[in-house]
């Protein structure tokens, strides 16, 4: 089986990801595979935002990559041309690779990329606004600014909106971690008794 897992900015989508884990399934980071597409693409991300974006050593320095991108849709339209094709080939690759086991492909913009059309089915992490801003703060010590320009920037970021070629399950996420754990361990057992 293949899962994809998604949900905005600090729903609990890690943390359910890694119950995923912990039961066996085989994770596709889709954040790690972007991290090893800037090294691989690099060249190609050089030429379209120049060398500014670069550390002394040459490598990207994604900070500096992420202030162009996040505060301009084309731009993040450009990088996510050059890098969404590898992130996607990757995944694919790794499902080929590992037939024999439950997948989870982790990815917050799962639709966008469309991956979704890899799964069998979709889990969507919810949590209210006023919880993510909370967990944001805790986690991340970035400014209550910065947080909510991340939330802003996944506002289209639904699943009412865009599945309707693939199960979806939602879970509400408000509470603790083991009322998460508990939700989706249920879920789990669900899907590895169709498998």
């Amino acid at each position: 089986m293949v899962l994809g897992l998604t949900g905005k900015y600090c729903s609990g989508k890690n943390m359910a990801g890694r119950v995923f884990t912990d039961r066996g399934w085989y994770e596709l980071d889709v954040d790690r595979f972007g991290h090893d597409a800037l090294v691989k693409m690099r060249i190609d991300i050089v030429k379209v935002f120049g060398q500014g974006i670069l550390y002394k050593d040459g490598s990207i320095d994604r900070k500096k990559l992420g202030s162009i991108v996040f505060n301009n849709r084309t731009s993040l339209s450009r990088l996510e041309s050059i890098i969404h094709p590898e992130m996607v080939d990757r995944c694919k690759q790794e499902i080929k690779n590992n037939k024999d086991k439950n997948i989870l492909i982790n990815a917050a913009i799962l639709h966008r990329m469309g991956l979704n059309g890899l799964c069998n089915s979709v889990l969507w992490i919810e949590s209210n606004l006023f919880i993510r801003i909370k967990r944001a703060k805790g986690r991340d010590k970035i400014p209550l600014l910065q947080i909510l320009k991340r939330i802003y920037g996944q506002r289209k970021l639904d699943a009412k909106y865009w599945v309707e070629d693939v199960d979806i399950h939602i879970i509400q996420n408000m509470k603790t971690r083991a009322g998460l754990e508990m939700k989706v361990n249920t879920l789990i057992d669900m899907f590895e008794e169709r498998v």
